[in-house]
C-alpha cells in the first residue's frame, strides 16, 4: 500500500476516502467510450450471467435484480443499467466529477433504471438489499480493504452474487514500485500534488519502459488517456493480492470464492480459463486432482505476472447454497441441451461530445466461435445434450476440453449458446426447446428485415 499517512482506524479510512475523491475528481475514470451497446432481448445478459455461474436453469440472478455497482466511476453503472434493462441499478462513487459525467451520459441516452449516489462504500449502511453487487478495481484502493469488503458482504442478499476484482500482486509489482518512486521524488510536501506527479511520471516513462506494460513506452505514452496513465502510475493507494491472500480476505468477510469471471479488460479468449495444460500426464492428473482454489493458487504462482486479474464471483457463506466445483459444473454442462443464443444489438455512437443512436442493428453475438467450439455451435439442435454432441463430433470429454468449450460458448465473453432449462413439473404445453426454436425462427425473419432510418433532433431543439 502506497499511502503513508499517520492516521489509524476510522481516521485513516476517511483520509484515504478524501484522497481518492480528489484523485478521481482530477482524473475521472475511465475515459468516455466510442459507443454504448444495448440488446433487443432484455433478458439475454441475465441468462448468460447465470450460465457464467453454472446455473443452467437461469434462476440464480432473478429476472429483475437489484444491482449495486460499488465504485462505479464515470460509466460502469451506466453500462450495467444498459446491460440489464429490467434491473434497478444503484451506482456509488466518491468522485462528484465522475458521477456528474455518468449522469449526463445517462440522460443523453435516456436511461431510467439508474440511481447515482455520492457515497463511500465504507460509510454505507445497506443490509441485504442487493441480488448482484459489482465491485471491480475498487477495494484495493481503500485504507482497509477487508472492512470495505465487509460492507459489500453486508449489502448482499443471502442468495446474492458479488463480482469482485482486485489486483494480482505479481502483475502489479512494477506499477506499485513506480508509484513509490514518483512519491519519493516528489518529497513529503508534494505527495498529493497530482498535477506535478503526472508530469513527472510522463517524463520518467519517456526514458524507462515499465516492464509489465510493454506498450507503455516513450513511443506510445501520449496516446494513452491521461486518466489511465494516472491510475497506473500515480494512484496514491494500492493494495494487491495473491490467490492465497485473496481467499483469506474473502473468508474473513463471511464470503467464499465461486469461479473466475471473464476479465473483459484483457483478451477474453485467454483470460477466462484459470487452468493450465501440462505435457506430462501424471503432472496433469496431479494438477486436476487439486480442489479448485488450490489449483488456481498453482496457476497464480506459475504464471506470475501473466496470471489474469483476480476477478471472481463470490457468494455469502450463509447462502444455504453449496458451492459447485468446476468439475461439477462441467458434468452438468455435458448433460445439458442447448440452442444458439441470438438477438440484435444497437449502439449509441459517439460523435464529438455527444452520442446518437445508430439506425443500424446488427446480429449479436457479432462474431462467430472458433475452432472446436464452432463445430459444436453448428451442430447444436436443442435435442441432443452436450455429451451426445461431443461424441457425434469425435471431440474428447476430458475436463480440459469440456471446460474450455464451456467458457468459449456459454459465457458473457462468448455468449453463443443458451441452455434449455428443464421444464417445471407444473408446466404444460410446448417444451422449452420448441419455444426457443420458434424464437430462433422469428429471429431469422427479423435479420432479413431492413432497418428503418431514424431522424435525430438537432442539438438544442
Amino acid at each position: 500500500m502506497n499511502y503513508s499517512g499517520n492516521e489509524t482506524g476510522h481516521a485513516a479510512v476517511a483520509a484515504v476516502d478524501e484522497l481518492n475523491a480528489r484523485f478521481y475528481g482530477r482524473f475521472p475514470f475511465p475515459w468516455r467510450p466510442a459507443k454504448f451497446d444495448t440488446l433487443l432481448d432484455a433478458d439475454f445478459q441475465t441468462v448468460i450471467l447465470n450460465q457464467n455461474l453454472g446455473d443452467w436453469q437461469h434462476r440464480l440472478i432473478p429476472e429483475r435484480p437489484r444491482i449495486w455497482v460499488a465504485g462505479c466511476g464515470t460509466n460502469q453503472a451506466l453500462i450495467i443499467a444498459l446491460t440489464f434493462p429490467k434491473a434497478s441499478v444503484v451506482g456509488s462513487d466518491l468522485s462528484q466529477e465522475s458521477l456528474a459525467l455518468c449522469a449526463a451520459t445517462a440522460r443523453e441516452l435516456g436511461v431510467a433504471n439508474l440511481d447515482l449516489r455520492r457515497e463511500s462504500i465504507n460509510e454505507v449502511s445497506y443490509a441485504q438489499q442487493f441480488d448482484y453487487i459489482i465491485c471491480t478495481g475498487v477495494i484495493h484502493h481503500n485504507a482497509d480493504p477487508g472492512a470495505t469488503l465487509n460492507k459489500l458482504s453486508a449489502a448482499l442478499r443471502p442468495a446474492g452474487i458479488l463480482e469482485l476484482m482486485v489486483y494480482n500482486r505479481y502483475e502489479r509489482l512494477p506499477t506499485t514500485a513506480f508509484q513509490q518512486a514518483v512519491r519519493i521524488l516528489a518529497g513529503a510536501e508534494g505527495a498529493s500534488d497530482f498535477d506535478a506527479e503526472i508530469v513527472r511520471a510522463r517524463k520518467i516513462i519517456g526514458d524507462l519502459r515499465l516492464t509489465n506494460f510493454e506498450r507503455l513506452n516513450q513511443d506510445s505514452v501520449d496516446e494513452y488517456p491521461e486518466c489511465l496513465l494516472a491510475d497506473l502510475l500515480i494512484q496514491p493507494v494500492e493494495n494487491s493480492y495473491t490467490m492465497e491472500s485473496l481467499e483469506q480476505l474473502v473468508t474473513a468477510a463471511g464470503l467464499e470464492l465461486l469461479h473466475p469471471s471473464c476479465d473483459l479488460f484483457d483478451n477474453p479468449w485467454a483470460q477466462a480459463d484459470w487452468n493450465l495444460s501440462f505435457s506430462d500426464p501424471d503432472l496433469q492428473q496431479a494438477y486436476h486432482a487439486l480442489p479448485d482454489l488450490r489449483r488456481w493458487q498453482v496457476t497464480n504462482h506459475l504464471l506470475f505476472a501473466r496470471t489474469p486479474q483476480l476477478w471472481f464471483y463470490l457468494q455469502r457463506r450463509d447462502s444455504g447454497r453449496r458451492r459447485k466445483s468446476e468439475q461439477e459444473i462441467c458434468a452438468e454442462f455435458l448433460a445439458q441441451k442447448f440452442v444458439r443464443a441470438e438477438t440484435a444489438q444497437r449502439s449509441h455512437i459517439r460523435s464529438g461530445e455527444f452520442y446518437h443512436l445508430s439506425a443500424k442493428q446488427v446480429a449479436y453475438p457479432v462474431t462467430a466461435p472458433k475452432g472446436a467450439a464452432r463445430a459444436i455451435y453448428d451442430a447444436v439442435d436443442g435435442q441432443r445434450n452436450m455429451q451426445e454432441l461431443l461424441t457425434a463430433l469425435g471431440q474428447p470429454t476430458t475436463f480440459d476440453h469440456v471446460n474450455r468449450i464451456r467458457l468459449e460458448l456459454t459465457t458473457t465473453a462468448h455468449p453463443y449458446l443458451r441452455a434449455v432449462p428443464a421444464a417445471k413439473p407444473e408446466e404444460h404445453g410446448p417444451d422449452a426447446a420448441a419455444q426457443l426454436r420458434r424464437k430462433q425462427t422469428n429471429w431469422e425473419k427479423f435479420k432479413r428485415a431492413q432497418p428503418q432510418a431514424v431522424t435525430l433532433p438537432q442539438q438544442g431543439d
